[in-house]
């Protein structure tokens, strides 16, 4: 059984009650609503919604997205609930309304702070996962599947190295970060698998969660965020292919 305050799902039966009453929901608004009560803590973007509900062959809009939400907000209204159960959270997507924390269901979103933002807030396209210390993500922005080689494996709660392989084997760098032995961890231009809707060079800097006070390891979050080169490497290449060209006349024999 899936409890947020006065709603209740019961995933055996598909039965979906609010204060007892019951509400009445279409198959995809019964699927939305079980999404967001799976991960109470997140903010799912459209794109996460849509790799979770629908197939490859039947991929809807985001305006077909926000008629769902619009129909699960309706049907729960008509079941009389008067508080504001699924939210906009505008620029990313949707959450369950965190309650307070006398309810251990609901806790607030993750999201990075201020701090951390600051740094990287003049750097163009920049896009961010939050991932803990098994690296399972746990929050993503909206742009972050163009930055993936396996947009379809990069979802909440599945490993950082099923979307992001260039993560292989950096295990012990991100491990230094979150046991806070190092302060950050990044590299730049890393290439990418050719594909014209993705950035053919990327950036990335690991920085851990320093907004959290707790004392567990298990608790700590790392922030990575993404960051499009490829305007920067091509330009690089571009002037060492002339440095090159530009040597090689400078050290051509004279013509005898």
């Amino acid at each position: 059984m899936l409890v947020y305050n006065k709603l209740a799902v019961d995933p055996k039966s598909f039965a979906v009650t609010y204060d007892g009453r019951p509400v009445r929901l279409h198959p995809k608004e019964y699927l939305l609503l079980r999404l967001f009560l799976k991960y109470p803590n997140h903010v799912l973007s459209y794109d996460v919604i849509i790799d979770s509900l629908w197939d490859d062959d039947n991929i809807p809009t985001h305006g077909g997205v926000r008629a769902h939400i619009k129909g699960l907000r309706k049907a729960l209204r008509e079941a009389n609930a008067t508080e504001i159960i699924i939210e906009t959270v505008h620029g990313l997507g949707y959450r369950l309304n965190p309650l307070n924390n006398n309810n251990k269901m609901m806790t607030g979103t993750i999201s990075p702070p201020v701090s951390v933002l600051k740094d990287f807030i003049k750097a163009k396209s920049i896009e961010y996962l939050i991932v803990d210390t098994e690296l399972i993500i746990k929050g993503m922005s909206p742009g972050i599947l163009n930055y993936s080689d396996y947009p379809k494996m990069t979802k909440i709660e599945s490993p950082l190295q099923e979307g992001f392989p260039e993560f292989i084997g950096l295990e012990d760098a991100l491990s230094k970060v979150i046991k806070k032995e190092s302060k950050s961890f990044e590299l730049h231009g890393i290439a990418k698998a050719a594909n014209p809707d993705r950035p053919e060079y990327i950036n990335f800097n690991v920085i851990a969660d320093e907004s959290q006070s707790g004392d567990s390891l298990k608790e700590r979050l790392l922030f990575i965020f993404f960051e499009d080169a490829s305007e920067t490497m091509i330009y690089r290449q571009q002037l060492v292919q002339r440095e090159n060209e530009y040597y090689l006349l400078l050290t051509k024999p004279e013509d005898i």
